[in-house]
């Protein structure tokens, strides 16, 4: 199933997470984003289903986690607009993204590449950190 960001997608969710993770407007970094959420559109299931195409929920993806700062950035607001190339999965669920390329410039791009790693998440979408549940 290929996924893309839809208006119903929550992206303000992926700039907060972005925002805490203190990625700048401009970056291109390697990050680990946990618990993206995959499902066939609700709003038309049956096209959907027969193309193979799913619809990307960001709410409930966990903290972001920054490997690698490929390209510094500057103090300019993150997009406000997403867009996520290369996600393929067998079926809707949970999913980390795992050493995704991410760039914040025009959109908040997530680029799955042959260096990511696309697994079903251990969590469904429910992380602890620091004793508070997100």
């Amino acid at each position: 199933m290929e996924a893309r960001v839809t208006s119903y997608s929550q992206t303000e969710r992926l700039r907060e997470r972005m925002e805490k993770a203190s990625v700048r407007h401009g970056q291109e970094i390697r990050a680990d984003l946990p618990g993206v959420r995959v499902a066939a559109s609700p709003r038309n299931w049956f096209v959907s289903r027969a193309k193979h195409k799913g619809e990307i929920f960001f709410c409930t993806m966990g903290p972001l986690e920054v490997r690698e700062v490929v390209s510094p950035g500057d103090d300019r607001p993150l997009p406000t607009t997403a867009v996520v190339e290369g996600l393929t999965v067998p079926s809707g669920g949970t999913y980390d993204l795992l050493n995704a390329l991410v760039q914040s410039n025009g959109d908040l791009r997530v680029i799955i590449d042959e260096a990511t790693r696309v697994v079903p998440s251990a969590g469904g979408g429910i992380f602890v950190r620091d004793g508070a549940i997100w």
